[in-house]
């Protein structure tokens, strides 16, 4: 064949070259990669979510079982709850911290927690933001009765008669000291200018009824500023109540030596100790008019001989060193 034939051949086989199809090519490929990158990076068009700034709102229940508070904490949240913090009183750290509704705590209650009691729960979401809400729970648990326990008005009598220091106590804890048991409680005068601790009980031994006053409430260096023993080492009765008749002395604040014979009345007015102020005001001013009446009444009746200054060193100092020990180790 001919070199003109062959090349007729070749040309009518050939492709035929279409410039047309080379632009759209180069067109497409750029708008195919921009479109696997958006896909990659989560779209173009997306706004992302608005952060949480909504903080859970919070109500607390509180409620007194026996000897145990119960809190339940009652939560909503537009996201979700994840914690629930539970306070007492100001106390700057949680006492319990629940993670799972519903969302409780409870704590453990006695009578020296006797009163009204703020109590708060704090709800945090995961985002952080915090609601918290209170609540007041009025805790009353039953005392466990203590010797001699209750308000006592006293009064303090001279040589003569005359009454030179009354007012009250009351008696709600007590101390044991070698097997014996002696109450304990805080004392104030009728014109409350002067407040300390008192003793009632067998405090220098067994057998006895003897009484103690300081002169304030320092746990640091307790001055004595009576001290006394019942007459017969017991109670007897006045007017119906349980009293105390005994001889004394007072001591010199400074020195604490004897510096005065007395005569001492402790009358109990009320076995109860006070939870509330009116029924405290009302006991203590039953208890005052008792005593000075009960210390009257026992000069009238002459029931004892006249104390003398003399012997109460060397009678009173040991029981005022038992009644500074009692003090001091309680």
């Amino acid at each position: 064949m001919g070199e003109r034939a062959v090349d007729g051949q070749m040309r009518q086989h050939a492709v035929k070259f279409d410039p047309t199809v080379l632009n759209v090519r180069r067109l497409t490929l750029p708008l195919i990669s921009t479109a696997l990158l958006l896909a990659a990076c989560g779209g173009g068009g997306t706004t992302p979510p608005a952060a949480d700034t909504t903080a859970p709102s919070v109500s607390l229940s509180a409620a007194q079982n026996g000897t145990t508070v119960n809190l339940t904490a009652n939560t909503s949240d537009n996201v979700g709850v994840t914690k629930v913090e539970f306070y007492r009183g100001t106390e700057a750290t949680p006492f319990e911290t629940d993670t799972t509704a519903p969302y409780t705590a409870g704590f453990t209650v006695s009578s020296a927690n006797n009163g009204t009691l703020n109590v708060t729960a704090k709800a945090y979401d995961a985002a952080g933001n915090q609601g918290q809400g209170g609540a007041q729970v009025l805790i009353n648990v039953a005392r466990t009765p203590t010797l001699y326990q209750g308000v006592w008005g006293w009064a303090v009598a001279n040589t003569s008669g005359t009454v030179i220091a009354n007012g009250v106590f009351i008696l709600s804890e007590q101390v044991a000291e070698a097997g014996r048991t002696v109450a304990f409680g805080v004392y104030t005068n009728d014109s409350q200018t002067q407040t300390g601790f008192t003793l009632l009980g067998p405090i220098a031994a067994a057998g006895t009824l003897e009484t103690g006053f300081t002169y304030d409430l320092s746990t640091t260096d307790s001055r004595i500023y009576l001290i006394a023993r019942d007459t017969d080492g017991q109670l007897e009765n006045f007017q119906g109540s349980a009293t105390f008749f005994g001889e004394g002395t007072v001591f010199n604040r400074t020195t604490q030596e004897p510096s005065q014979a007395v005569r001492v009345v402790l009358v109990q007015v009320s076995a109860e100790v006070p939870t509330s102020q009116s029924a405290k005001i009302q006991a203590e001013s039953a208890a005052r008019n008792l005593a000075a009446d009960a210390v009257k009444r026992q000069f009238a009746n002459n029931r004892a001989t006249t104390p003398n200054l003399a012997p109460a060193s060397q009678s009173f100092s040991p029981l005022k060193s038992a009644a500074l020990h009692l003090l001091n180790n309680r």
